[in-house]
């Protein structure tokens, strides 16, 4: 599998996790089995090859705009496989689209949205290479981005602060008002969001110090103890702390 990915940097930074494209040689053996990890937020999808698998479900070429996942989700890229795509952060697939999909739903079956990103997956099948798909989806949100600023700065400021979990931090609105935003944005309360983030965050930890002591890296991280780590990590990846971390050295030991 060939992977790449970009961070945007300036007007999109705020909205814009990552434009990443990937595919799969033909002349692979096997399908491609991964697990994608939540983060609460939303994308959108471009197969621009063959049909796969993504979260359980069959995936035929075409543009799919993803729903917020509260777990991590199972995919099946098999030989031939090319994709490309739209990682918005949390709740700013909400602000650029003014929608949020309570499942993954194929374009052509939301009119507001289906012309211009049938366009673009058109323009994006005649693109050459990863370079050329990122390039051609970072311009299109360059040229489509019309976000109320301030409707921006308003999720923008909610997120920033449930996401510092900052008790001292004075809240944009109230507690009611807060939960009545997440369910609309992501159809989650505040503490799964905070739940899904401390999981996050001990994947990368994991991900860089896979040797780590995994009691430590519990209490570091906020659980009250091992076991309370193992079952959240479990829930909302999917997969147990030693098994990721054991997953890891040996991704590692291949390279070497």
């Amino acid at each position: 599998m060939d992977f790449r990915i970009y961070k945007p940097q300036g007007k999109l930074a705020d909205h814009i996790q990552a434009i990443w494209s990937v595919s799969v040689s033909e002349k692979q053996a096997a399908a491609e089995q991964k697990l994608l990890f939540s983060d609460a937020g939303t994308g959108i999808m471009f197969n621009l090859g063959c049909d796969i698998v993504w979260g359980e479900l069959p995936q035929p070429m075409g543009v799919v705009l993803e729903s917020v996942s509260p777990k991590a989700q199972a995919v099946l890229l098999p030989p031939g496989t090319v994709l490309a795509g739209i990682r918005f952060h949390p709740a700013m697939g909400f602000s650029f689209l003014g929608k949020r999909y309570g499942q993954a739903v194929q374009a052509e079956d939301d009119p507001e949205h289906a012309r211009a990103l049938q366009a673009l997956q058109a323009q994006l099948v005649n693109s050459t290479g990863h370079q050329g798909r990122i390039s051609r989806i970072y311009r299109w949100l360059i040229q489509s981005m019309d976000v109320q600023q301030a409707s921006h700065d308003a999720i923008s400021g909610i997120m920033k602060a449930v996401h510092s979990h900052d008790e001292s931090r004075t809240l944009p609105v109230s507690t009611r008002q807060i939960e009545r935003h997440f369910q609309k944005w992501l159809g989650i309360t505040p503490k799964h969001y905070q739940r899904i983030l401390r999981v996050r965050n001990t994947i990368d930890v994991i991900r860089t110090t896979p040797d780590i002591n995994l009691a430590e890296l519990a209490v570091t991280q906020g659980f009250s103890d091992q076991a309370h780590m193992t079952r959240e990590f479990s829930a909302i990846a999917c997969i147990t702390p030693r098994q990721f971390s054991q997953r890891v050295k040996q991704s590692i030991a291949r390279i070497q």
